[in-house]
C-alpha cells in the first residue's frame, strides 16, 4: 500500500531536517526508516515523502546502496544468535531495503527526465558548463553517484549524443575546461587534470552504452568503441611532431619489409628459371 501524501509543511520540515543531519545520521535514518520505524521527528508517511524529494533523492539512493553493500554490519549478529535466524533477518532487511528503494529510485528517474528537458535547450555555452561542472564534482569526490539526477540526465537518449561529443572535447584539451588555481603547484594541477580525464572515461562508457542502445532499438547491430584508434587520435593532437616521426618510421619499416620480401622472392625464382632453361 502507498504512503499517504502528508501536508506539505511537514514534508518541507523534514527535508529541512534532514538535509542538516551528516552523511551518517543521515544514514542511520534511512536505515530506520528501512526497518520500519522513526526517530519520533515526524511521521513515516513525511519522512518517505522527503527522501524521495528533489533535494534528497540522490543522497537517499546514495544511503541505500551503502546499506547493500554493508548489510553485514548493518544487520550484526547478535549474541546467542543461530547463523540461521541471522541469515533469516539479512533477508528481511533486503526486502524491506528492496522495497524502500524502489520508490526513490522513480523519484530519481521522474527528476532526471525533467532534468534532461532542461538541459536539452540550453545553448552550447550553459550546456558546457552544466557538463563541466558536473565532471569536476563527480572527479573531486570520492563518493559514487553523488549527483545521480544530473547523472541520467546527461546519460538519457535525448541528451547522450550532445553529452558524447562534449566528453571528447573535454578529453582533448582539458586545460580549456579546469584553469590552473591562484597559487595551485604544476603539480597540483596535473593530478587535477589527471583526475578529471579519468571522470571522463568512466563516463565516456556510461554514454556507449546508452548510444548502443539507441542504436539497438531500432535494429541496427552497435559498433564497439575502437579505444585503440581514439587514443592514437589523441596522442596526435597533443604530439604531432612526435606521432608524425613515429608513423614515418612504421611506414620505412614496413616498406624495407616488403622490399626485403620482394628481393627473397626474386633469388628463389632465379634457380628455378635456370633450371628450367
Amino acid at each position: 500500500m502507498a504512503d499517504a501524501q502528508p501536508p506539505a509543511e511537514k514534508i518541507t520540515a523534514e527535508v529541512k531536517r534532514l538535509k542538516e543531519m551528516s552523511h551518517q545520521t543521515f544514514f542511520e535514518a534511512w536505515i530506520t526508516y528501512v526497518q520500519g520505524g522513526t526517530d519520533g521527528a515526524t511521521t513515516r508517511e513525511a519522512q518517505a515523502a522527503a527522501f524521495r524529494s528533489q533535494d534528497l533523492a540522490s543522497r537517499t539512493l546514495t544511503a541505500a546502496d551503502r546499506a547493500a553493500r554493508e548489510f553485514k554490519t548493518v544487520v550484526a549478529r547478535r549474541d546467542g544468535e543461530s547463523k540461521r535466524d541471522h541469515q533469516a533477518r539479512i533477508r528481511d532487511f533486503r526486502q524491506q531495503l528492496q522495497d524502500a528503494r524502489q520508490p526513490v529510485v522513480g523519484a530519481v528517474e521522474d527528476l532526471a527526465a525533467d532534468e534532461a528537458e532542461y538541459l536539452a535547450q540550453l545553448d552550447d555555452e550553459a550546456f558546457a558548463e552544466e557538463w563541466s561542472a558536473f565532471v569536476r564534482a563527480a572527479a573531486g569526490s570520492s563518493r559514487s553517484g553523488r549527483d545521480y539526477v544530473q547523472g541520467l540526465a546527461f546519460r538519457s537518449p535525448e541528451v547522450a549524443p550532445r553529452t558524447q561529443a562534449l566528453a571528447v572535447q573535454m578529453m582533448r584539451n582539458p586545460e580549456d575546461f579546469l584553469p590552473e588555481l591562484e597559487g595551485e603547484s604544476r603539480k597540483a594541477h596535473q593530478a587535477r587534470v589527471t583526475q578529471l580525464r579519468s571522470r571522463l572515461e568512466a563516463e565516456l562508457r556510461f554514454l556507449q552504452y546508452t548510444l548502443n542502445y539507441m542504436a539497438a532499438r531500432w535494429g541496427r547491430m552497435p559498433t564497439a568503441p575502437n579505444y585503440r584508434l581514439q587514443a592514437m587520435r589523441l596522442l596526435a593532437e597533443k604530439y604531432p611532431e612526435e606521432f608524425s616521426r613515429l608513423r614515418n618510421a612504421v611506414r620505412n619499416d614496413a616498406r624495407q619489409a616488403r622490399e626485403e620480401v620482394q628481393r627473397q622472392r626474386r633469388a628463389e625464382r632465379r634457380p628455378q628459371a635456370r633450371s628450367a632453361n
